[in-house]
Parts: structure tokens; C-alpha cells; sequence
């Protein structure tokens, strides 16, 4: 993927890869792209047309912005009207707008089929044929996104889009070197951007920050959330929370200040989370010399907002614990990644997340990424370097502590290729210098520490996956997650959950008994089965969201219905008739 020239921005983007985003690095390298591509080149990312020009987002304001559709209806039927008389560059302009506006969006929130299903609608618009194979749509790009944006995100998406062509609309207003300029000063783009005419409490405006410049701006979209963290860990600031600008350059002051006792945080991971959630700082004391950490994750914590039977879990603990690999399966939507972090850290007994590390694997995904292999230099030419498995390794030999790996999509690689001769290091019974051997491209051997935890997530509603490979299967052990619905202990947790988000007893019966009922439609279809069942998690709301009909009926129609029209996509009645079912 090309990047275009060096920045100054480029060059802190750099650091800060090496610290607190890395989980960012797929994201913030295709940000870079557009950048360079749109913002500075006035190109496309997916043609070698001149799409985002002044002219074109005219065209836009005066079809979107101008002429907004206040019907009744789904957001993208209503866009589709608005953008019908427009040209084909306009539509192609704005199907890389979506790619823009869902490219921070985590796999929870939004997934990269579904992201790529909608860009594609939109672009077809146009009448032209979108190149899908492009980098910028695979899913190691669109699946990159960690950010849980909730429902209020996609609520709020018609006003974002506002936002999005106003704000770009004035940005190709300005001649080249006032581009430039901007995109090399944070604090003067975000004065800039905040006094456009829509960017007051808009989403958007915070992950367009982030992308630009991810050194100075949290990776969150919840205005509330900014708020909460400065009055928790600086209560006593002497300015109005209400100004946006403000609670950006007191979250960048305050991340200084901790990043030197707490290298590489995030504001969502303990020990910082418990200083400003409910607005009070509540500092962790140091330990005394000599003495040996407190354990700061217990067995409660790790119950918290799990919908699985305890036995369940402590059965998930000792799999893992004796096999040293361990995968969890299960529907879409089951809290597989929850869990797995969960276990992970209950095995370290602690919210260090230096001790952790996820990757995901896709088609692309390959042993010199995993283990070790050969890297393009500066110079032109090639060097080995350790993949991200092989220097966890190395890290977790320092110590005799847990460590955990963490897979997701673990089936969706060729795990052959990408595993090679590990196939046979991580099994438990070889994990000693006793079996170590040397490696594809070294000669130096190599061990897996016994104190390294596999841990693979498997979505097992994905058609387009191969089974997993017996060589690697004999070497896991394998748990299934199921809906919260399918178990009375599930279904009471799920009722809790969703009564402290504030839910109706009404909605919270709806829920369990409309997708309780459509998963026995599911597992007794023999096309599909137990394995392709609705879980749990569509409907966990997030901190932003208020459950409500209408919270209810918007992930019916953008996540469940899209969903069931993949199962059933040779039976379009069936599709509607059990939609209509969820919205009795």
C-alpha cells in the first residue's frame, strides 16, 4: 500500500506506532493513504480519478446537505433518492466518503463485509464496477477499526455525513499550500475544523481528528467519555467542558503526564480506567520495595458482564491452562473476543497489557508477518526481521509470568503457511530448548516459552472459511460460546445487562424471546445450523447507547437483517418474513 510522501505528521504517526496504536498501524497506514491520495491529491482511492475536488462535493451539498430527506425509511434507500439526479463521479465520491466515515469502526461494532457490502451499493450507483479486490477494502483494512462506536454512531451517521461534506466542501476551498499547512499543525486543523458549520457534537469530527493526527487525538468518538476522563483525572481544570477544543488539549496534557510511569496506556484499560470512571481519580499505589504485586484481576472481576455459565469459564481456564492452545468458537455475535480477554487476563491475574497481544489473521497474513521473514529497507534493499509472534516470545522468555496470544479469525489465514514448523512448537508437551530448531530463514533455534497461551477466536457462521486444518486441531483445545439466550443463566445476566443500560422489561422480553425464536429456525435449518445462531452482543448497548424501540429496530435493520439475508440468500420471502417476525 503506498503512502505518498514523508510528513512531519508521518514521522510522529511513526512513534506512535511503536507505543499506544499499534493495534491502530493497518488503520492509520490506509488514513495516510487518503491523505496523501484525497486531502493533498484531490484523487480517489479506489480509481486514478480526480473525485474529491471542490466541484464534486458542490454537487453533494446541494443533493445531501440542500435537499434533506425527512421521510420515514432506512438511511441508505433516503440517500440513494438524494443522490439519484447527481453525477457518477458524486456517487463514486461518496462511496469513499463511507470508506472514510467506517474505517475506525472495530469488527463489533461494524463488520469488514458489511462495510465493504455498503461501499459497493453505494459505488454501483454510479453505474461503474468498484475494483474489490483493492487493498483498501480487504479485511485487514476494514477489519483494522478497534474503536466500539455503538448504535448512536449509526444514528447519527445522516448528520455526520452533513458534517462530512460541509467540512470538506470548505476544505478544497482552500489553495494547496493552506492544505498543506493544516495537515502539519493538529491544534490549528482542529481550530479550523470545529468552526465549520456542523462540527458541534458531531462523531465524526473526533475519528477525523484521529486519523489526521493520531500523536494528539484520542482514538474515542464519545464526547461524554472525553468529559468523564478530564474531570476524573483533572478535577480541578479552570475551563468549559462544553468546548470541544478544550477537553482535546487537557486529555493531550494529561496523557504526558502518565505516559512515563504508564508507558503505552489507554484510557479504557486499568489502572487508568478506575481513575476516572464515575469522575473521581483513584490512584493505584506503587508496591513497596521488595514486595511482590497485588493480583489486580480476581475471579469476580473476570465474571463481570460475561454471559457464561461460571462452570463454563473455569472449564474455558483449565482447557487452556492444561492444552497451552485453546480456541473458542461460535456464532456471530457470542462475545468471543470479550471472553477471550477475559480468560487472558484471569491467566495473568492482571490488566498489564504488555503480557497480552492480539493480532488477526486474513488471506494476506503469512509466516515473515507471524514468525520471521525478509523486509524491504530504506536503501532498496532487504533485511530479516522477527514477526509479531516470535518477538512475543522473546519478550515473554524475560520472565516466568503468563503471557497471552491472542488470534482472532484464527481460521480465516492458511494456517499452514502461517504457523510452518510452529505446528509443531506450540504443542504443550514441546514447549522446552529440548525441541527447539532453527527456523525457515535463520539458523538460530528457536523455542515456544511454556509460558506463552494460544488463544484463537473462530466465527463459525463463515461460509467463505475453510476447515481448520486436523494438523492444527489435534494441537488446540476447542470451546464453544453460545447465545445468552440458549441458557437460563445467559438469558438472566443478558436481563441484568440490559436493565443498568436502563431497557424496559418489554424490550428486554422482545429481544430474548423474537431472536431466541429465530435461532431455533436456524439451528433447524440443515443448510446452517447451531453454528450460524444471532448472539448476545448485537444487543449489548454501549456506554452512548439508550436501549429503546428504535435502538432495537436499527440493529434489526443494519446488523441482523443484512445478516439473514446472507443465510437465506436464495430465499428473499424468508428473509423478509422473519424480519417482520423481530419487529412484532
Amino acid at each position: 500500500m503506498e503512502a505518498g510522501p514523508r510528513s512531519d505528521a508521518g514521522e510522529a504517526r511513526n512513534l506512535l506506532l511503536m507505543s499506544r496504536a499499534k493495534e491502530f498501524e493497518e488503520v492509520l497506514n490506509a488514513a495516510e493513504v487518503w491523505k496523501q491520495r484525497c486531502l493533498l491529491g484531490a484523487g480517489s482511492l479506489f480509481t486514478d480519478q480526480a473525485l474529491w475536488t471542490r466541484k464534486n462535493f458542490d454537487e453533494l451539498y446541494k443533493l445531501y446537505v440542500d435537499n434533506p430527506d425527512e421521510s420515514e425509511g432506512k438511511f441508505l434507500e433516503k440517500l440513494k433518492r438524494q443522490l439519484d439526479p447527481g453525477s457518477p463521479d458524486a456517487k463514486c465520491l461518496w462511496a469513499e466518503m463511507a470508506w472514510v466515515y467506517q474505517l475506525t469502526q472495530g469488527p463489533e461494532s461494524l463488520k469488514p463485509a458489511t462495510k465493504r457490502d455498503r461501499i459497493a451499493r453505494i459505488w454501483g450507483w454510479s453505474g461503474r464496477v468498484l475494483p474489490e479486490s483493492h487493498e483498501l477494502l480487504s479485511d485487514s483494512v476494514l477489519g483494522a477499526g478497534r474503536v466500539r462506536t455503538g448504535v448512536g454512531w449509526n444514528t447519527d451517521a445522516w448528520l455526520g455525513y452533513v458534517f462530512f461534506v460541509d467540512a470538506m466542501r470548505n476544505w478544497f476551498s482552500q489553495r494547496e499550500n493552506e492544505r498543506q499547512q493544516l495537515l502539519r499543525e493538529p491544534w490549528k486543523l482542529m481550530s479550523w475544523l470545529d468552526a465549520t458549520e456542523y462540527a458541534a457534537k458531531r462523531m465524526f469530527r473526533h475519528a477525523l481528528l484521529f486519523l489526521l493526527f493520531p500523536d494528539d487525538f484520542e482514538p474515542t468518538v464519545s464526547t461524554k467519555d472525553k468529559v468523564s476522563i478530564v474531570n476524573g483525572l483533572r478535577p480541578r481544570h479552570d475551563f468549559d467542558t462544553s468546548n470541544a477544543g478544550a477537553i482535546d488539549r487537557a486529555l493531550r496534557e494529561i496523557r504526558k503526564g502518565l505516559e512515563e510511569e504508564h508507558p503505552g496506556f489507554s484510557f479504557y484499560s486499568s489502572p487508568i480506567k478506575e481513575r476516572w470512571k464515575g469522575g473521581t481519580p483513584n490512584p493505584t499505589p506503587a508496591p513497596k520495595p521488595g514486595s511482590s504485586p497485588k493480583p489486580t484481576y480476581t475471579a469476580d472481576d473476570v465474571h463481570k458482564d460475561v454471559f457464561v455459565p461460571r462452570d463454563d469459564f473455569d472449564r474455558f481456564l483449565k482447557s487452556i491452562q492444561s492444552r497451552k492452545n485453546l480456541i473458542l468458537q461460535g456464532p456471530p455475535g457470542t462475545g468471543k473476543t470479550f471472553v477471550a480477554r477475559r480468560i487472558a487476563r484471569r491467566l495473568i491475574k492482571s490488566e498489564d497489557s504488555s503480557r497480552i497481544e492480539m493480532v488477526q489473521f486474513h488471506q494476506s497474513y503469512a509466516y515473515e508477518d507471524f514468525v520471521q521473514g525478509y523486509r524491504p529497507t530504506d536503501n532498496g534493499g532487504f533485511e530479516l526481521k522477527d514477526g509479531v509472534f516470535h518477538r512475543f516470545s522473546q519478550l515473554a522468555r524475560k520472565s516466568k509470568a503468563p503471557h497471552v496470544f491472542l488470534i482472532d479469525e484464527i481460521n480465516r489465514g492458511n494456517l499452514s503457511r502461517i504457523f510452518g514448523e510452529l505446528l509443531m512448537l506450540i504443542e504443550a508437551d514441546k514447549r522446552s530448548d529440548e525441541y527447539a530448531i532453527a527456523l525457515t530463514y535463520s539458523d538460530r533455534l528457536f523455542h515456544v516459552p511454556a509460558n506463552v497461551y494460544i488463544l484463537g477466536m473462530m466465527n463459525t457462521a463463515d461460509r467463505s472459511l475453510a476447515v481448520v486444518d486436523y494438523a492444527l486441531r489435534r494441537r488446540f483445545a476447542f470451546e464453544t460460546l453460545k447465545p445468552a439466550f440458549a441458557t437460563d443463566y445467559g438469558r438472566e445476566q443478558f436481563k441484568r445487562n440490559l436493565e443498568a443500560k436502563g431497557a424496559t422489561p418489554g424490550l428486554i422480553a422482545r429481544i430474548s424471546d423474537r431472536i431466541g425464536q429465530l435461532n431455533k429456525k436456524i439451528s433447524n435449518d440443515k443448510e446452517l445450523g447451531e453454528g450460524f445462531q444471532i448472539g448476545h452482543s448485537y444487543f449489548v448497548p454501549s456506554d452512548d447507547d439508550k436501549p429503546s424501540d428504535d435502538w432495537y429496530r436499527h440493529i434489526v435493520d443494519t446488523q441482523i437483517a443484512p445478516l439473514l439475508r446472507e443465510y437465506w440468500f436464495d430465499s428473499p420471502k424468508d428473509v423478509e418474513t422473519e424480519v417482520a417476525k423481530l419487529y412484532d
